[in-house]
């Protein structure tokens, strides 16, 4: 080798070395990452004596957030007395945009609910480290497909004052359904937006001093997507109780049939279900020790992550395709609506013949506007008088529980209509007439024709848009009806919902 050879390859060496310095290649830079120590939550580094405190929680949450790129996190909301919740984002080899997630696969972990239950949260905050730092190859690839979400502290007020409920003292498993609390927005808008395939919803049994160390369910209403609730079904009986079994925990299902552990709506497990992804409530023993629970925590949330992973085409698949069913069965009116009852558990409050859908007053639809954003519900504008809730939609599963009087929570009652051909007129009032007469709701059949009568003479002037001669014909039908009420001649139930389009039709044709 020549002197001037060995000089050149000398420079071209010295410059390689000085390139890697300056821009170190993305394998090392992540080797790095993932060789540092990653930091410890206050409970670890008290080995389980007390749990983190909401500051700790904070400075973890930005430490883990500055010292991996896979983690960004962002508050959605804000509790009573000030305190912030927040949705952490972990994904691989960073965290896709919001709309992306959106658009994407994702899977949620929502840890205390209950402020005295703090095992679900701690395990929420070591599982978004371990991911954020590991080099498991099926977990990064895991990453790559989906990104994992986690509401750490769903109840921060209740976490800090060591209570179930919220500063209001108010329960938020059970208001899912009523949307009514801050934590429980924030949660609604974060399944709203993101869709997660599956949830994790974090709890224990305070009293509970073991047998069981941990127990699981999944959504039992009857009314969710049937391929979602026999795959959900599956990931627990089948995955889920063996694996964590096989850690030396003991397990077993929550609830019994009748009481904890059903159909309920308002519950955040039955909730995700009629959101169509796949939902898991998990509940450790509240009496063992700290260490211990967080362990039987985050081996089950392990277990759904394998479980995400072995069958992720088989989930992406169920969830994506849940909507389109639901809105078809939501169309079949031959189909039952259940507003009570569980998958093990025979309902006594049936819907058996499905409304088309739900007529609100404007000033129902006021009182909703959280609830239709939240739930994205569809709904079409009826003459600027109100609007009407089709049953054809995704959201299906929570219509009746919202709007319909019979059910036990509703939070106003609609006007159910069994026939959705020109809502807020008097042609479809008679089709609700049909109806209630097809159920035996009238004494005699010619009180059935009397009220057909003046709906013709109201439809004949709204058809002429003669708001003077339509409002006299309308006041007629509502003497009819308080006619026919006060003498028995028609059901409660019928003269209360044709009482109330009749005053619908006089808002719309107020002068």
């Amino acid at each position: 080798m020549n002197h001037f050879t060995w000089k050149k390859r000398l420079s071209q060496l010295v410059i390689v070395m000085v390139m890697l310095t300056l821009f170190p290649l993305t394998g090392f830079a992540e080797e790095n990452d993932i060789n540092m120590d990653p930091p410890l939550i206050g409970f670890e580094q008290r080995d389980g004596e007390t749990w983190t405190t909401h500051e700790e929680e904070i400075e973890f949450l930005e430490e883990v957030a500055t010292l991996s790129d896979r983690v960004s996190y962002s508050q959605i909301g804000t509790t009573v007395e000030g305190r912030p919740l927040h949705l952490v984002r972990v994904g691989f080899p960073e965290p896709p945009s919001d709309e992306d997630i959106a658009n994407g696969n994702n899977m949620l972990v929502i840890g205390t609910q209950h402020g005295n239950e703090g095992a679900p949260r701690e395990m929420a905050l070591k599982l978004l480290r371990d991911l954020a730092f590991t080099d498991d190859e099926e977990r990064l690839e895991l990453l790559q497909d989906a990104t994992i979400l986690f509401i750490p502290t769903a109840n921060p007020d209740g976490r800090e004052a060591d209570t179930r409920s919220n500063a209001e003292g108010i329960d938020i498993n059970r208001e899912h359904l009523s949307l009514r609390t801050l934590e429980v927005q924030a949660i609604a808008s974060v399944l709203d937006e993101f869709n997660p395939d599956i949830t994790v919803d974090g709890h224990e049994r305070p009293r509970a001093s073991g047998n069981p160390d941990i127990e699981m369910l999944w959504p039992r209403n009857l009314n969710v997507d049937e391929q979602l609730r026999s795959l959900n079904q599956e990931m627990v009986e089948d995955h889920l109780l063996p694996e964590v079994e096989g850690y030396g925990f003991s397990t077993g299902l929550y609830g019994t049939p009748g009481g904890a552990g059903g159909g309920d709506e308002r519950i955040m497990r039955n909730m995700l279900g009629l959101r169509n992804g796949l939902g898991l409530l998990t509940e450790t023993a509240g009496l063992q020790e700290p260490n211990y629970r967080v362990d039987a925590q985050m081996r089950t949330v392990e277990g759904v992550l394998s479980f995400y992973y072995d069958r992720f085409e088989e989930i992406t698949s169920a969830v994506s395709e849940a909507p389109e069913r639901q809105a078809s069965l939501g169309n079949e009116q031959n189909q039952p609506f259940y507003l009570d009852g569980a998958d093990n558990w025979e309902p006594t409050n049936v819907i058996e013949k499905k409304p088309t859908g739900y007529l609100l007053t404007n000033v129902q639809v006021d009182a909703m506007e959280k609830h239709m954003n939240f739930f994205s519900l569809e709904k079409e504008n009826v003459y600027s008088a109100g609007e009407y809730v089709t049953m054809s939609q995704p959201k299906m599963g929570v219509i009746p529980f919202l709007f319909d009087k019979r059910a036990t929570y509703n939070e106003v009652e609609g006007i159910a209509l069994y026939n959705s051909q020109n809502v807020g007129t008097a042609t479809n009032m008679s089709l609700l007439v049909d109806h209630f007469a097809n159920e035996n709701a009238f004494t005699n059949t010619s009180d059935v024709r009397t009220l057909k009568m003046q709906l013709t003479a109201v439809d004949r002037f709204e058809k002429k848009e003669d708001t003077s001669k339509v409002n006299k014909h309308l006041n007629g039908l509502i003497d009819l009806l308080n006619y026919q009420s006060d003498n028995d001649l028609v059901s409660e139930d019928a003269a209360e919902d044709l009482m109330k389009y009749a005053l619908f039709l006089k808002e719309k044709w107020l002068d």
